[in-house]
């Protein structure tokens, strides 16, 4: 799945958000307009909004019927399609701007915002729904916004400390960058979106993800402990070859004969596996007891 569709699900939950009081629906019209950022046209005393999807167009306009402020006199709402996936929605201009002025104060949040987690959270959630995306999580783990006004940037900043967020940003031509890439951050902030369904599944994936390591790293130290008992049971057939054809071998005793015999002629196994061929079988540490003793004899 594709990083766009998993923003398309997160933003799918937002929506289904129906909030009981105007001041949450307004907060959240205006982080939309904010990060949308908008044109005015004075003569004609109209504010245009542009939005990314026809489900965000209706969104905003949900949300101006809501908060009460008033939509544009050229008609209750116009949604339009501009430039093949934009949609506009049009205000009366004294009206907007002085409904949005309360939301562009660059170094701070407002106290009534500040003191209501709420709000906030309704502002995250128009921010994201404007212009925010997530990354196919099963190739990284990234959330990030856009913001078109630059007098909002520190205040969204601002807002997502107070949830113990601490987002990076960067400029991207007219445009700002607002992002955070931890995990753990990341599941908090789909929480506070409102999309618990998908912060479970990310939760789902980041398990599947740390087995997926597990058992890569168990299959390597599987690999690399039959290697190191290749090399070390090579070099003891190598060793014990050599002693039988020495002069030593006459001083060998008749028991210590059976292992190197055993040995060389099972070349790979184990000594727990060497142990067992021998007559009687004995133990592991029998079997290591006594490769050690005729060890010694080189």
């Amino acid at each position: 799945m594709s990083g766009q569709a998993y923003s398309q699900k997160v933003k799918a939950e937002i929506r289904k958000i129906m909030y009981k009081k105007k001041d949450e629906w307004a907060a959240e019209m205006a982080a939309l307009c904010l990060c949308n950022g908008y044109s005015c046209e004075r003569e004609e005393d109209i504010v245009t909004v542009p939005c990314t999807s026809e489900e965000v167009a209706q969104r905003l306009i949900l949300e101006a019927n809501k908060s009460e402020i008033p939509l544009s006199p050229r008609g209750p709402v116009k949604v339009g399609k501009r430039g093949g996936s934009v949609y506009e929605v049009s205000f009366s201009a004294v009206e907007f701007e002085s409904y949005i002025t309360p939301y562009l104060m660059p170094d701070t949040i407002t106290d009534e915002i500040s003191s209501s987690e709420d709000l906030r959270r309704a502002m995250l959630r128009g921010a994201f729904l404007a212009r925010g995306s997530m990354s196919d999580p099963n190739r990284s783990f990234r959330i990030e916004i856009l913001c078109k006004t630059d007098a909002f940037v520190k205040m969204l900043i601002l807002l997502m400390h107070s949830e113990n967020i601490r987002p990076l940003s960067r400029v991207l031509d007219t445009t700002w960058s607002i992002y955070f890439k931890k995990h753990d951050e990341i599941c908090d902030f789909l929480v506070i979106l409102g999309a618990t369904y998908q912060m479970l599944e990310l939760q789902s994936i980041r398990v599947q993800h740390d087995v997926n390591r597990m058992v890569a790293r168990s299959v390597n130290l599987d690999n690399w402990t039959v290697k190191l008992q290749s090399e070390a049971s090579a070099k003891r057939t190598q060793q014990l070859e050599e002693l039988l054809n020495s002069e030593k071998a006459a001083k060998i005793p008749k028991e210590l004969l059976q292992v190197a015999k055993v040995h060389i002629e099972n070349p790979g196994l184990s000594i727990a596996e060497l142990g067992r061929l021998m007559d009687p079988p004995i133990s592991k540490s029998g079997m290591n007891h006594r490769l050690k003793k005729l060890l010694d004899y080189l």
